[in-house]
C-alpha cells in the first residue's frame, strides 16, 4: 500500500475496511485506498476515482468548454434587439431596440471566468416539483452567461417558462435578477448564483493570510489532527446514506487540488488538517441531515442524490458560485458549485462557509440580505453567540445557522428547512426519546467516588427535545452539556427533572456560551431526568435569534452522587405496536426487574387515548380510533422509587 503523502501513481478505490472514529461528537468513517486498477480507467468520465495527489487529475466531461464570450453582445427575442456592452469601467449598458438604455454595476467577472463555470449542455437542474423531466432547457440557447436586466431581455419568450422551472412566477424571476446581482442565468437558461460579496478583502493579493480566522470563532482543536493524516480523502460522516455532498479536494480535469503551499504534487500535513477541519465545520451545519457529508466520492454513485463541490484555487472574483436546485441524481464527473479558497485567505472558516453556502444554493436556496439593499446579511450579536444565516455571510460571526429570515428587515424569508427537504434532503431520525417514559439512559460508571455520566446526542428538527436518565444518590449533581468543537451550530437550553416531570433546575438563560452547565442539589436517591433542547436567545431583531436554526450535535458529560442501590427496571413487552382499529393488544410487565432487595408493589397503565388508567402487571386494551398512542407504565417498588417505561402504538 501507498502513502498518500508520496505516492504519484494513479489511485483507484477498493473498500477494505471501515473505521468508526468519533471526534467532539461527530461520528466520521474513512476506508482504505489500494492502487490496483488500470491506467485506462482513469479517463472515464463515468468512473472518477479519489485522486490521492495533486498531480493525479482526472479527466471529466465538463472541465473544458469551449464557449467564448464577447464583450459586446447582440441579441434578438421577437420583434426585440438588445445590446450589451461594456462600455464604461464597472458598468454594462443594455440597450433595447437602440433606444432604451439601463446602466447597471458589472461584476468583476471576465467572459473567460463565465465561460469557465458553465455546466455542460445536457445538464438539467432539479424542478420546484422535483423533476428533470420536460425542462425547457433545451431549446433555449442564448448568446451568453448573463445577469439582471440583460439576462431578462435575452430569455425573452422563454422567461416564463424558466420562472415555473423554478418554483416562481414570472415577476418574482425577474425581480430576483434585478435585485441579486449574484443571480446569473448561463447560455441555456439555468440558474447559478455567482457570489462576488463573499471574497475575503485583501486574500487575492495575499494580504490576509489562512491565519486570520475569525476572532469570534472560539471553537478550535489547535493544531492536533482530527484524525490519521493518510485518512484526509477517505472521510464520511454517514455512509449508509443515499444522499451524498462531495467536497473535492483533489482537483479534477482542468480544475487543480487544493494547494497552500505550491507545492502541487503533493498534500502537506498542514494542507490535510486544514481539509480535515473543514470537513468538520461542514458536517456540523448538515449533521441534522441524513446526509453523508464527505472526502471521498461514493465508490457506487448508483442510487445516490447529492452534489459536489470543488474547492480549488481558481483566479476569478468571486468566492464561490453554484447552480440552483443541482441537488440531483450523484454523477462523479460533475460538479455544480465551486469554492475558490485563494479567495477566502485559505482559512479553515471562510472556506468551510462558502462550502456550507454554495451547497445551500444546489438545495434550492436563496441569498438571506436585509432591505432594502444588502444582498448578503452579515448577521448580529458578538462573541461566541454571534448569529449569521448561512446563506448571508457567515464569516464574520461564530454562529452561522440556517434561517428563515427572522431577524429585522429581513429580504428573504425561505423556510430553508422545507427547501431543502422538497429537494429531498430530509432530517436523520430521532436518535433519542422526546418524554420522560422515552428517556434513553446516560452511561455511568462510577469512578473517584462519584457516578460519571455521559452520553452523545443530536438535535434533528426545530423544537426537538432529547430525554436522558440517570439514576443518583442524594446529593450534588452537575452536567455539561457543548456542541461540536469546530462549527457548532447549536445553543442549548437544560432542564433536570424528577420522575414526575418537576423541574429541578435549568441552565443559565443569559450565558454568554452555546454549552451549557446546570447544577443541583438532590435529597433524595432515585431516577432524575435531563432534557437537551435548541435554546432562542435574546431579541431576533437586535442581537439575538430564534430557535429555528438551533439543530447540530451535543456531547454530555458530568458526575452525581453514587446511588446506594440500583433502580428497579420495568419491562414492557407489547403484543404488537401497530394495527387497525378497533385493535387489541396485550401488555405484559411481569418481567420487571426490581432493585435489589425490594420488590414491585405497584403497576399502572395509561394507554394515552383518554381512557382510565389500569392496575396490574399485565393488561389488554382496545383502541378505537386511528392515531399514535403513548403508553407508559409506572411502576412502584417498595422503597417508594418510581420509574417508568413507555411505548408508541399506532392505529390506521
Amino acid at each position: 500500500m501507498t502513502s498518500p503523502s508520496t505516492s504519484k501513481k494513479p489511485a483507484y478505490t477498493a473498500i477494505v475496511a471501515t473505521i468508526a472514529m468519533a471526534f467532539g461528537g461527530l461520528g466520521i468513517y474513512a476506508a482504505t485506498t489500494i492502487n490496483d486498477t488500470t491506467q485506462e480507467q482513469i479517463a472515464s468520465p463515468v468512473a472518477l476515482a479519489p485522486v490521492l495527489n495533486k498531480a493525479q487529475a482526472v479527466s471529466s466531461p465538463w472541465a473544458a468548454n469551449p464557449m467564448l464570450m464577447a464583450h459586446a453582445e447582440l441579441v434578438t427575442t421577437g420583434n426585440t434587439q438588445t445590446r450589451i456592452a461594456n462600455d464604461s469601467p464597472g458598468m454594462i449598458t443594455v440597450a433595447m431596440n437602440d433606444v432604451e438604455a439601463v446602466s447597471q454595476p458589472d461584476s468583476g467577472l471576465t467572459p473567460a471566468m463565465m465561460a469557465r463555470m458553465e455546466m455542460r449542455s445536457d445538464f438539467v437542474p432539479v424542478s420546484a416539483a422535483g423533476s428533470t423531466e420536460n425542462a425547457p432547457f433545451g431549446h433555449i440557447q442564448l448568446n451568453a452567461m448573463s445577469s439582471g436586466q440583460s439576462a431578462i431581455a435575452q430569455l425573452g419568450n422563454n422567461l416564463d417558462a424558466v420562472a415555473k422551472w423554478y418554483g416562481m412566477s414570472s415577476n418574482e424571476f425577474r425581480q430576483l435578477l434585478l435585485s441579486d446581482k449574484s443571480v446569473h442565468v448561463d447560455s441555456k437558461g439555468r440558474v447559478l448564483h455567482i457570489d462576488e460579496e463573499t471574497v475575503i478583502p485583501g486574500a487575492a493579493d495575499g494580504t490576509t493570510m489562512a491565519a486570520s480566522t475569525v476572532t469570534a470563532s472560539v471553537a478550535t482543536v489547535g493544531g492536533a489532527s482530527p484524525f490519521p493524516y493518510d485518512q484526509t480523502f477517505k472521510l464520511h460522516t454517514k455512509p449508509d446514506s443515499t444522499r451524498v455532498l462531495y467536497l473535492n479536494f483533489t482537483g479534477q480535469g482542468s480544475y487543480p487540488a487544493f494547494d497552500m503551499d505550491k507545492a502541487p504534487a503533493t498534500f502537506s500535513n498542514a494542507e490535510r488538517l486544514l481539509i480535515q477541519k473543514v470537513l468538520l465545520r461542514v458536517a456540523e451545519a448538515y449533521a441534522a441531515f441524513d446526509v453523508d457529508v464527505t472526502t471521498e466520492a461514493p465508490a457506487v454513485p448508483a442510487g445516490k442524490t447529492g452534489a459536489t463541490i470543488m474547492i480549488t484555487p481558481q483566479a476569478s472574483s468571486a468566492g464561490g458560485y453554484a447552480y440552483m436546485n443541482s441537488f440531483s441524481k450523484f454523477a462523479p464527473g460533475a460538479a455544480p458549485a465551486f469554492c475558490f479558497p485563494n479567495n477566502l485567505a485559505y482559512g479553515e472558516k471562510y472556506i468551510a462557509d462558502c462550502v456550507s453556502h454554495e451547497l445551500g444554493h444546489t438545495l434550492g436556496l436563496s441569498h438571506q440580505g436585509k432591505l432594502p439593499s444588502t444582498a448578503y446579511y452579515t448577521g448580529q450579536g458578538s462573541g461566541e453567540t454571534g448569529w449569521a444565516p448561512i446563506m448571508g455571510v457567515g464569516y464574520y460571526k461564530n454562529l452561522p445557522q440556517w434561517s428563515k429570515g427572522e431577524y429585522a428587515n429581513a429580504n428573504n424569508k425561505q423556510d430553508a428547512y422545507a427547501v431543502m427537504l422538497e429537494r429531498g434532503l430530509n432530517p436523520r431520525a430521532d436518535d433519542h426519546g422526546d418524554t420522560i417514559p422515552f428517556a434513553d439512559a446516560l452511561a455511568a460508571k462510577s469512578a473517584n467516588g462519584l457516578n460519571n455520566l455521559s452520553a452523545l446526542g443530536r438535535i434533528e428538527t426545530t423544537g426537538d427535545v432529547d430525554m436522558f436518565s440517570f439514576v443518583a444518590g442524594a446529593g450534588p449533581v452537575n452536567l455539561k452539556v457543548g456542541g461540536a468543537i469546530l462549527g457548532g451550530t447549536l445553543d442549548i437550553a437544560l432542564q433536570l427533572l424528577d420522575v414526575n416531570g418537576k423541574v429541578l433546575a435549568t441552565s443559565s438563560t443569559t450565558a454568554t456560551t452555546l454549552a451549557k452547565t446546570i447544577s443541583a442539589t438532590l435529597t433524595a436517591e432515585g431516577t432524575y431526568y435531563l432534557s437537551v433542547s435548541g435554546a432562542a436567545r435574546g431579541n431576533p431583531l437586535t442581537t439575538g435569534y430564534t430557535n429555528y436554526g438551533n439543530l447540530g450535535e451535543y456531547t454530555i458529560s458530568g458526575t452525581s452522587a453514587l446511588p446506594a442501590m440500583t433502580a428497579t427496571t420495568p419491562v414492557l413487552v407489547a403484543s404488537a405496536i401497530t394495527g387497525k382499529g378497533p385493535f387489541v393488544i396485550k401488555f405484559d410487565a411481569s418481567t420487571t426487574v426490581p432493585s435489589a432487595g425490594s420488590k414491585v408493589t405497584s403497576y399502572q397503565w395509561n394507554f394515552g387515548d383518554s381512557t382510565a388508567a389500569v392496575a396490574g402487571a399485565a393488561s389488554t386494551h382496545t383502541f378505537t380510533k386511528a392515531g399514535t398512542y403513548e403508553t407508559v407504565l409506572k411502576v412502584i417498588d417498595s422503597r417508594g422509587q418510581t420509574t417508568v417505561k413507555g411505548v408508541k402504538i399506532t392505529i390506521s
